[in-house]
């Protein structure tokens, strides 16, 4: 099982958006790696409103890695086209999924760099505004 990109990134859920992640889940952003539920069930949601229009490309699915407690995680990778203000972007989602379906971990990817550049930019605009709750 596999989560859609654009439920894990949809803007303005954070409390869905906790329950799709495993307590102690890292993200790998561009720019630096978060860890715990908490932290990134707050990012998710702001990447989502600096990136819109999310289109899904392909999915790429290793049925299972062996590399949970049970040896059910799975491991997706997925591609994608979306907009950062009038810029496009092509981006990759790597995520794993436990056996209960929740993400333990993910990274995110982006291209061109002028355009992740813009997105750094407003994701530290949002943060600045409203602080990943490990940093308030």
């Amino acid at each position: 099982m596999s989560l859609d990109v654009r439920d894990v990134l949809a803007p303005g859920a954070p409390d869905r958006t906790r329950l799709l992640l495993a307590r102690d889940v890292v993200f790998h952003s561009p720019v630096a790696d978060y860890s715990g539920r908490d932290d990134v069930a707050h990012l998710f949601p702001k990447i989502g409103e600096c990136l819109t229009g999310i289109e899904p490309l392909r999915e790429f699915t290793d049925p299972g890695t062996g590399s949970g407690k049970d040896g059910a995680e799975r491991q997706t990778v997925t591609t994608f086209t979306a907009d950062v203000g009038e810029e496009s972007v092509y981006g990759t989602f790597v995520q794993q999924v436990d056996a209960n379906g929740q993400l333990t971990e993910a990274t995110l990817l982006l291209r061109p760099l002028h355009t992740l550049t813009a997105a750094v930019s407003r994701m530290r605009d949002a943060l600045s505004a409203d602080p990943l709750p490990s940093r308030r």
